[in-house]
């Protein structure tokens, strides 16, 4: 009897071991594994087309959208579901979608070629799309699929375009932030069949997700649509190439950043032929800054006591540098005389400051340039910006040196260095890089991300940001700026007209105009730099937009 109840008890302690065996295998394959199996087992059974689902959005710093998501319908059809290659069932849908001949011919050549699914057309229409679902034609099916659309050409350098092939961004926001744009959760329209390629009865044609993934995400820049708007609605009427910068001196945000001529990202095939290169973002793109770069010689030349600011030079009209001469701009109307620094600036004077550039040497002109952000692309990221071009000082003869005093030759800057360089000046001698994108959030709000402002670098003392802040001023109070004077708040900044060597139809030199500077003048609170291409004059062309753009910002 011992015997048989200890043999009982084996018994029970054998299936209750191998019990839980299985219990642990079930639990390994259904929890554990169960979603990699089951992957693996739709691999099998599913042909699938993935769809495309709606892209995060692109928003203003008060969640305004500068980008939106609609809804398409298009159709799709499945070879392995055809039974006759003959292309009977596309033509039943002429009934209800006008196809073109060679639509079809490629449908047709695809349909007897390969098993894989393919669209046929886009964009039918509800109507059409309820219509085809409703025959039931086996292998062809109408889903809906998001769209991304843009605001027309409102922000558009800035916010960038996609390749609608495979919405995927290309350019700007939409090609920097394309992954975090997009999500990692792709969704398919799958049939699901057997292993005859027949679907499954009361399956069919599904839409699913076959993996894990994270939800797209919506980026918020620090652009304020409003101030965007009213800075491309005067472009669109005082210039036909250039850019406009608009940034917040003491936080680095940017408030508008736009380019001329602009594209509209739902038509892009229509520009990209055109020799005015609308696709190019002039903003982040690098142009020889001409008399701005005056601002770096006095900035260098006053830190490192070469001059001060009650020396006096005279300014002859012209300046000759190792037989070569450099005339005045305005060589024609004779000698200025004797100027101060701040005279100098305010008049521009091509002399004075090759003069003082070869007296401080070209190393400390150099140095400061580097501290002011020529030299180097900004921390804004954007994809094709330019870092300009500034020479090494042991590469600088006199003549290359006099030539960089007055920003031609060898110097090249991007508008957004000129911003950076500005509201340097504003900001006491304290750089601040520029920034555009402020936060990643959740599609329901929440943040996921935020990004505050670069730490700041002094790059010279407050004494010399003072100094150069009056000789700005100066230069729209009685100088060659009078243009860019904002009545009420007052403004200050620097006039440029870089040479490009073209000449005209009319036998004139060609010129690139700019002007930065800030407003109001006594608290600023805007750096606005306008850069206009082939524009001639800084004073004539440049320093008059800056005027209409800075009171129509003081507005908002």
């Amino acid at each position: 009897m011992a015997y048989s109840n200890r043999r009982i008890y084996q018994l029970l302690l054998f299936f209750l071991v191998a019990a839980g065996f299985l219990v642990l295998r079930l639990f390994y394959l259904q929890i554990i594994h169960g979603p990699q199996l089951a992957l693996e087992g739709l691999s099998i059974r599913v042909q699938e087309l993935p769809v495309e689902v709606a892209r995060g959005e692109i928003l203003d710093c008060n969640r305004l959208p500068l980008t939106s998501t609609s809804q398409q319908y298009n159709v799709i059809v499945f070879p392995g579901q055809i039974e006759h290659k003959t292309g009977q069932a596309l033509h039943k849908l002429d009934t209800i979608i006008d196809l073109p001949q060679v639509q079809l011919d490629m449908a047709l050549r695809r349909l007897s070629t390969s098993q894989y699914p393919f669209r046929l057309a886009k964009d039918i229409g509800y109507d059409a799309a309820r219509k085809i679902n409703e025959m039931q034609i086996p292998g062809i099916v109408a889903v809906a699929e998001k769209v991304r659309y843009g605001h027309g050409a409102l922000a558009a350098h800035v916010v960038g375009y996609i390749n609608a092939a495979d919405n995927k961004g290309v350019s700007g926001i939409e090609g920097m932030y394309d992954e975090l744009l997009h999500g990692s959760q792709p969704e398919y329209v799958a049939a699901l069949v057997d292993a005859g390629q027949q679907l499954i009865p009361g399956l069919g044609y599904k839409r699913m997700k076959l993996t894990a993934g994270n939800r797209e995400s919506n980026i918020i820049l620090t652009i304020d649509k409003h101030i965007q708007q009213k800075v491309e609605e005067v472009m669109d009427h005082t210039m036909v190439k250039g850019a406009v910068v608009v940034m917040r001196p003491h936080t680095g945000e940017v408030l508008a950043m736009a380019s001329r001529p602009a594209f509209d990202a739902n038509n892009l095939s229509h520009y990209l032929d055109q020799n005015s290169a609308p696709l190019l973002n002039r903003a982040i793109s690098a142009y020889q800054p001409g008399s701005v770069f005056k601002l770096v010689v006095a900035a260098a030349a006053l830190e490192s006591k070469t001059v001060r600011m009650d020396d006096s030079f005279f300014d002859q009209g012209f300046i000759d540098v190792n037989n070569v001469r450099f005339q005045g701009w305005d060589y024609e109307q004779g000698p200025k005389g004797r100027l101060t620094l701040t005279e100098a600036m305010a008049h521009s004077s091509n002399p004075v400051f090759i003069e003082i550039a070869l007296k401080l040497g070209a190393d400390k002109l150099i140095t400061m340039a580097q501290k002011l952000g020529y030299g180097s692309r900004t921390k804004l990221d954007f994809w094709g910006e330019s870092k300009g071009n500034l020479p090494e000082s042991d590469q600088l003869y006199p003549g290359d040196l006099a030539n960089l005093a007055i920003g031609q030759g060898f110097c090249e800057a991007t508008p957004v260095q000129l911003a950076q360089m500005t509201a340097t000046i504003v900001n006491d001698g304290i750089k601040v890089e520029p920034y555009i994108v402020s936060m990643f959030a959740s599609p329901d709000g929440a943040i996921v991300k935020k990004f505050q402002p670069s730490s700041a670098v002094r790059v010279m003392s407050r004494q010399t940001a003072e100094r150069l802040r009056t000789m700005m001023a100066a230069v729209t109070q009685y100088g060659t700026g009078q243009a860019a004077y904002v009545e009420g708040a007052g403004s200050a900044g620097k006039t440029g007209s870089a040479e490009t060597g073209r000449i005209s139809s009319t036998g004139k030199g060609i010129n690139h105009a700019w002007f930065a500077g800030f407003t109001p003048l006594d608290r600023p609170q805007y750096v606005i730099v306008i850069f206009v291409e082939e524009g001639m004059s800084g004073s004539n062309v440049a320093a008059p937009i800056f005027r209409e753009i800075a009171a129509a910002v003081l507005k908002q």
